[in-house]
């Protein structure tokens, strides 16, 4: 007799046949799909690889970023208030005070430097006399006097006056380490008395991008 339901033509003698032809139905199946699962798997992949590019080349770019920002430094140094004393009268500059150096690191290959003090009081003795702020980079890149901040007073009489000083001034150089030092300096002509009071002489250096 057959199984319930179906006709008796179509009713497995085994029912272990009937079980192994329904096992080699789903076989057949999953051999069918197991293309369409690829391709899209291979887009879902693809799509992963170009994400995980984007993703590395974006942190790289932020290491980058991460480092250029740490190397971008600001330096300031200053000596204490100093004067002179009398000048020679000589119309020729002469460094005073104690040097005021920055030895600083310049991966970039550019640095901005500032030099200068809060107030140079001139007292002229009855004639001339010059105050100024200035600095010089190792490697020859600048030397005193080159580039500075001057006041200058010249009367008949003893007369005194305060000024500021301050120069600054942008360089490219090679990436390195390099010591800028800012100086005071100061001449007198005509007389013997003249002097300048500099006012907490200061260097600023900074690292630019």
């Amino acid at each position: 007799m057959g199984a319930p339901g179906l006709p008796s033509s179509q009713a497995p003698k085994d029912p272990s046949d009937f079980y192994a032809k329904r096992f080699t139905d789903l076989e057949r199946q999953m051999r069918e799909l197991a293309p369409s699962i690829a391709r899209s798997v291979s887009g879902i992949v693809a799509d992963l690889t170009a994400q995980q590019a984007t993703l590395t080349t974006t942190v790289s770019n932020l290491s980058t970023a991460v480092s250029d920002l740490a190397s971008r430094v600001t330096v300031t140094t200053s000596a204490a208030t100093f004067n002179t004393g009398s000048l020679p009268n000589d119309a020729v500059f002469h460094e005073y005070g104690a040097d005021i150096p920055i030895t600083i690191s310049v991966p970039t290959g550019h640095i901005v430097v500032s030099v200068g003090c809060g107030e140079a009081s001139l007292n002229s003795g009855g004639n001339a006399v010059s105050a100024e702020a200035t600095f010089s980079i190792s490697g020859g890149y600048a030397a005193y006097g080159e580039i500075s901040s001057r006041a200058y007073l010249g009367t008949s009489a003893a007369v005194l006056t305060s000024n500021s000083l301050m120069v600054q001034r942008a360089f490219s150089v090679t990436p390195g380490t390099y010591t800028i030092t800012g100086k005071m300096r100061a001449w007198a002509g005509g007389t013997s008395t003249a002097s300048v009071q500099f006012q907490q002489p200061y260097l600023t250096v900074q690292v630019t991008g």
